[in-house]
C-alpha cells in the first residue's frame, strides 16, 4: 500500500506532490510500470495518470512509454551501433543487448532510395525482445530484404561501462560491424 508524502492523504495530494511521486515510482519500479498501476496507486483515473506523464515529459525527464508500461529513461548514456546478422539472429542480438543491462531505443537503415529510415522500439527484456520478433516474423518483413541484414540501433544503459558489454557481446557474437 502506498501512502502519501507526510500531512498528506492521497485524496487531498496536489497535482504537484503525485507527478513527484509518480516519477520516484517509475524509477523504483523492477520493470515497467502501467498507467493502470499507477492510477489505482494514487486513487486517480488512468488518464489522469497519461496527462501527469506528459507533463512530466515537458519539464525535461525521461520517462519511456512501453507495451507494458513506464519505465525511466537513461539519455546520459547511450551510443549508436551498426550490425548485420541474419532475421533468424535477431532474438540472439536483442538478448546481447539486454542481458548486459541494457536497452535497445531505436533501429535504423540507410536505404539506397530512401536514405535514412529510422524506427522507435523500445527493448529492454527478453519478453519485449520475443514480442518484437514475434511482430517482425508475422509482418514478413525482413531487414535482409532491404539492407543484407545491416542497420543500426541505439542502445541506452544506466554507464557507459554496460555499453562497452553490449558491443564486446555484440562483437563476440560477430554482429556488430567496424
Amino acid at each position: 500500500m502506498t501512502t502519501a508524502l507526510p500531512g498528506y492523504t492521497l485524496f487531498d495530494m496536489d497535482n504537484e506532490t503525485r507527478r513527484k511521486q509518480i516519477v520516484e515510482a517509475i524509477k523504483e519500479a523492477d520493470g515497467p510500470i502501467s498507467a493502470s498501476k499507477l492510477a489505482a496507486r494514487f486513487s486517480v483515473s488512468r488518464q489522469i495518470i497519461v496527462g501527469d506523464i506528459a507533463l512530466i515529459r515537458a519539464e525535461g525527464t525521461d520517462i519511456i512509454a512501453t507495451n507494458s508500461g513506464y519505465i525511466p529513461g537513461n539519455s546520459a548514456h547511450s551510443v549508436r551501433v551498426k550490425v548485420k546478422h541474419s532475421s533468424g539472429d535477431t532474438f540472439d542480438e536483442m538478448c546481447a543487448i539486454v542481458d548486459e543491462g541494457a536497452r535497445v531505443t531505436d533501429i535504423s537503415i540507410e536505404h539506397s532510395f530512401y536514405g535514412k529510415i529510422t524506427c522507435p522500439i523500445t527493448i529492454g527484456n527478453r519478453a519485449e525482445a520475443k514480442a518484437y520478433v514475434q511482430a517482425v516474423s508475422e509482418s514478413g518483413n525482413t531487414l535482409e530484404n532491404l539492407t543484407m541484414g545491416v542497420h543500426y540501433h541505439t542502445i541506452e544503459a544506466p554507464s557507459d561501462l554496460i555499453l562497452l558489454r553490449v558491443q564486446k557481446a555484440l562483437n563476440d557474437k560477430g554482429y556488430l560491424c567496424k
